[in-house]
């Protein structure tokens, strides 16, 4: 991939990070005096065209949908190689077969779940509902190798639960067939910093995996069925650590770059019984690797990144707006957000 190409993309993005939440706007809506003000507070940032169509302070997550939304179609407007960004778009498209397979089989309707569906994926979301709920053929709009990859991966999701009855089956397979086709991606682009990024989440996947069966007392075969291949982490590192304390997985990796995340999550579910303070560790961890695009001048790096920094100020203005709706302290609102870009 000829880095070169990105150079007028990259000039763009480097303005519109300008505009990203910072700092003292995040705190400003952490201290808000409620819901209201803290809302009024996005005029300020890029969100602002969105505001105005919007007057129910509730109805913020339009607002953030509609940012995301309006980043993506920036991106394939003003970037070369846009196959590359499937690994941002796909992340959507695997949630959404996840959504729509559990409430096929929960007897839901569309309608049910229609509010969890996003609309930023690679593939409209039409296409997965006629696909997955009528039982129809249509078109992805992908190429045919991609197509034929996301349609095998709903079948497999959808076979596993119907022979186990576990919806659990569904994030298994679907979460190890989202982090192949990444990983394939960033292979083909031959960017490092792509490739480095996808092993990452493969590895972070495979913690969340291990501890969530871990702490949920799940058989072995699950992991054995869910691990996936080409991170930096062994496999045999999970499997001599499963049929030990959890807290030794913890202390078997505390040299690698996930110890503090594994100790982090374990003392977390602990303390509150919820896998909250893995995600948000997890996602913390993938922050901080990507801000080293801030420091590159050519290549995708800089556009991917812009992509993450705006998800990342939608997950925290989701988490200040749900405090401030629910009166919940300042304090504890802080605790609760992801790091800034």
């Amino acid at each position: 991939m000829d880095n070169t190409q990105f150079v007028q993309s990259v000039s763009w993005i480097r303005v519109l990070e300008n505009q990203l939440l910072n700092g003292n706007e995040l705190e400003r809506m952490i201290l808000a005096k409620d819901a209201k003000d803290a809302y009024k507070i996005l005029n300020e940032t890029d969100y602002s065209s969105h505001i105005g169509d919007i007057e129910d302070v509730s109805s913020f997550e339009e607002v953030i949908n509609h940012g995301l939304a309006d980043t993506k179609e920036l991106i394939n407007r003003i970037a070369p190689n846009k196959w590359i960004f499937n690994i941002l778009w796909y992340r959507y498209d695997f949630h959404n077969m996840k959504v729509l397979l559990k409430a096929k089989h929960s007897e839901k309707s569309f309608e049910d779940i229609e509010n969890l569906i996003f609309n930023f994926g690679a593939v409209p979301s039409l296409a997965l509902k006629k696909y997955i709920f009528d039982g129809e053929e249509p078109s992805f709009g992908l190429g045919e190798e991609d197509e034929k990859y996301l349609k095998e991966s709903i079948k497999l999701a959808e076979g596993d639960y119907l022979k186990s009855n576990d919806p659990q089956m569904i994030d298994i397979v679907l979460d190890k067939r989202f982090c192949k086709i990444i990983n394939a991606i960033a292979e083909q682009s031959g960017n490092e910093f792509l490739i480095k990024f996808t092993k990452k989440y493969i590895d972070l996947k495979n913690i969340e995996l291990f501890i969530r069966l871990k702490i949920q007392g799940r058989e072995e075969a699950l992991l054995e069925k869910g691990f996936i291949n080409r991170g930096y982490i062994d496999k045999y590192r999970f499997s001599d650590s499963f049929r030990k304390d959890v807290n030794e997985f913890a202390e078997a990796l505390k040299h690698t770059d996930y110890g503090s995340i594994i100790s982090g999550a374990v003392k977390g579910y602990n303390d509150d019984k919820s896998f909250v303070k893995l995600d948000k560790l997890s996602y913390d961890h993938l922050t901080n690797y990507i801000q080293q695009a801030k420091r590159m001048a050519m290549g995708p790096e800089p556009v991917f990144a812009y992509f993450w920094a705006k998800k990342n100020n939608a997950l925290i203005i989701r988490s200040i707006m749900v405090g401030k709706l629910n009166e919940i302290e300042a304090e504890h609102i802080r605790k609760m957000v992801r790091d800034l870009y």
